[in-house]
């Protein structure tokens, strides 16, 4: 079985290059046309820089190695965690689909979305690694919170 930890590095890191390679690419193949595209640009470009803020806030409370669940000292549930199980992989997806938006690639968009498979599969594999470490503790925290899109409506709780 392959493990999660390859996976994430194929679909976050090699997926993120491959995103930016075939955007430049096929730069300006989205049919927009103007005002349209200052927005689209603009937003793009804000969702990419708070995506990636967010990740790496998310990421430096990891401890140093987190391979594994047994890396980590305890389950995360609480702030963004209260948002979605997976608020890390969430915000990497988004500044992934951000990208070819910036550079108005069509094949860009496509590709940031056939990645959406390999996410999935992912998570899956990640999800069935902490049920098993974590139990029925895990399977609790399955039932009242979502996998990957987060609840908006839990966001003012998560930060107080």
């Amino acid at each position: 079985m392959v493990k999660p930890v390859t996976i994430r590095k194929l679909v976050a890191g090699l997926g993120t290059a491959v995103i930016i390679a075939i955007s430049f690419f096929t730069k300006n193949t989205l049919p927009l046309k103007g005002l349209l595209t200052n927005i689209i640009g603009a937003t793009g470009a804000i969702t990419i820089f708070t995506s990636i803020t967010l990740a790496l806030a998310i990421h430096r409370s990891y401890p140093e190695k987190h391979d594994q669940p047994k890396d980590f000292s305890e389950l995360f549930t609480k702030g963004p965690y209260e948002l979605c199980r997976h608020p890390f992989y969430f915000f990497i997806m988004l500044a992934q689909i951000s990208i070819p938006f910036i550079i108005f690639s069509l094949w860009g968009v496509l590709t940031a979305l056939a990645l959406t498979p390999l996410w999935l599969y992912l998570v899956k594999l990640e999800e069935q690694e902490l049920v098993i470490y974590w139990g029925e503790k895990y399977l609790e925290y399955m039932k009242k919170t979502p996998i990957l899109i987060p609840d908006l409506r839990r966001l003012r709780r998560a930060f107080k």
